[in-house]
């Protein structure tokens, strides 16, 4: 059983301990936060073993194996680096970092501790997309031709505050909500982006972007569209599309949804899965990849980072 312990207690940290609930090989050890309230509530909520005042106390404790990341941002790098410097692996809320420079700095300081590293991208683990590439890999759509995802929610009607991080430089629609569709296209097209244009636009005079678009080709052929935007909302935030010379696959809320569609001429077939939470399965899989003695995953590895931050632009 591998121990893991939250640093950032915002609104998506229950999300993930939710996750953790139902992960067979992770165990929720404990909570870190200056608030040393917070995290007891927490570690009482979610009946966990600890509850820290200093990541340095986190550090020091031997029972702790990895420490998932809920925090801003701008805050990833130095958390990140110290953490893998303490021989403690990371699980890190997408974006993790924002320029290659810095993906390549981590893993390989995660490969010098003789650690694990992995950007937390839900989307590429979600078990409907698995069941999907599946079918598609059995011939279900013939060969993929195009792919068009987006995200999008409108963030004014929630009465923002502008001084939030994530309306700073290293926020913006594209790195909060824009991973999502990026993840999924990359995740179908199982090959690099040879060519990318992409378009930001922003929001008054805010530094960051609040509509993005990026149109990728790939090594195989294979055409994107990929989109979100503050600036409106969208039936289920966003519906991801599969088209191949056979026909296509419709799946609404694709980053979490349990439910997809395979359209063959005037044919629909409804596909369904069940899972416990959608942080479940990369949870996991972070707990068998860490139980492995593996320093990064097969599947959300420096590479497939370093391709997400290509179809979104780095900071």
């Amino acid at each position: 059983m591998v121990n893991m312990v939250i640093y950032g207690l915002g609104k998506i940290s229950k999300r993930v301990c939710n996750g953790c609930l139902g992960a067979k090989h992770m165990n929720l050890y404990g909570f870190v936060s200056r608030d040393i309230q917070k995290a007891r509530s927490y570690q009482k909520e979610f009946n966990a073993q600890k509850a820290y005042d200093s990541i340095n106390e986190v550090y020091e404790d031997d029972q702790v194996d990895v420490l998932y990341l809920c925090t801003p941002n701008y805050l990833h790098y130095e958390q990140i680096k110290e953490a893998l410097e303490n021989k403690k692996s990371v699980i890190c809320e997408k974006p993790m970092v924002l320029k290659d420079s810095q993906l390549d700095e981590l893993f390989e300081l995660a490969k010098r501790n003789k650690v694990f590293l992995m950007e937390a991208h839900k989307t590429a683990f979600n078990p409907l997309l698995v069941k999907v590439k599946e079918m598609i890999q059995e011939g279900a759509i013939g060969d993929i031709y195009y792919i068009d995802a987006e995200y999008s929610h409108n963030i004014l009607n929630d009465d923002p505050n502008f001084e939030q991080w994530v309306f700073g430089q290293s926020g913006g629609a594209s790195r909060d909500i824009g991973v999502y569709p990026a993840c999924f296209s990359n995740y179908f097209a199982q090959s690099d982006i040879v060519s990318h244009y992409i378009v930001k636009s922003g929001y008054k005079d805010l530094p960051c972007d609040f509509f993005f678009q990026s149109l990728l080709e790939y090594e195989s052929g294979i055409k994107a569209s990929i989109k979100s935007s503050w600036l409106y909302d969208k039936e289920h935030k966003g519906t991801g599309y599969i088209y191949g010379t056979k026909g296509y696959f419709k799946i609404p809320a694709y980053w979490k949804g349990k439910e997809a569609f395979l359209i063959q001429g005037d044919k629909t077939t409804k596909i369904t899965v069940d899972f416990y939470s959608d942080f479940t399965s990369e949870i996991e899989h972070a707990a068998k990849c860490i139980e492995s003695n593996c320093f990064e995953s097969n599947i959300m590895s420096l590479h497939a980072s370093k391709e997400i931050l290509k179809a979104i632009g780095q900071h």
